[in-house]
């Protein structure tokens, strides 16, 4: 999967008081009489992962400020496993038009595409897949032979939230000798 772009620290090094937020874009009119006319075009909710690291040394702010220069900014997406947000167990699969089946995760009640994941296991009917019998293609599985039309697709896997930095500044505040802080959003894109 050398296509992707991995972000580069470790999801463990984030500091507890890190947040997720939730937005939704609602166009709102209200008439004359005072009735109300509300329209989202979203059909996803917008994530934004703050995220604090409170204790990095000198080689990973180096490697953070390298990383941001390499997507410059909020130019390229890329992908993040996130501390609490990452992990999938015995999810059904549903099944695409083309029939690939699509790996999803479930964020506070929502489903969300998945579009990148790792330590992935396949199982039909309870049975699990080796890895020769499909590929994982921009978070749908692929099969090289399909399993029946009435067959239970499940999986289990490690997934990454695919985003851009949401700031085109990043700043990173040495404390002490070789101790670094930063601080700064994710925004998720599909």
């Amino acid at each position: 999967m050398s296509d992707y772009i991995l972000f580069p620290l470790d999801q463990w090094k984030v500091s507890w008081n890190s947040e997720v937020g939730q937005s939704w874009a609602v166009n709102e009119q209200t008439s004359a009489s005072g009735k109300r006319r509300a329209l989202t075009n979203q059909t996803l909710p917008a994530w934004v992962f703050t995220l604090e690291f409170p204790k990095l040394t000198s080689e990973e702010s180096d490697k953070l400020l390298a990383f941001f220069s390499r997507v410059r900014g909020t130019l390229l997406p890329f992908f993040y496993k996130d501390a609490e947000h990452y992990k999938c167990t015995g999810v059904t699969l549903p099944k695409n038009t083309d029939g690939s089946y699509q790996l999803v995760a479930w964020m506070h009640g929502q489903q969300e595409p998945v579009y990148y994941a790792d330590k992935l296991t396949v199982y039909v009917d309870g049975v699990a897949q080796g890895e020769s019998t499909y590929k994982l293609d921009n978070g749908a599985i692929v099969f090289t032979t399909a399993p029946a039309s009435t067959a239970k697709v499940t999986a289990d896997y490690e997934y990454w939230w695919r985003v851009v930095f949401n700031d085109t500044t990043l700043n990173i505040t040495q404390v002490f000798e070789n101790l670094f802080t930063a601080s700064f959003g994710l925004k998720v894109v599909r």
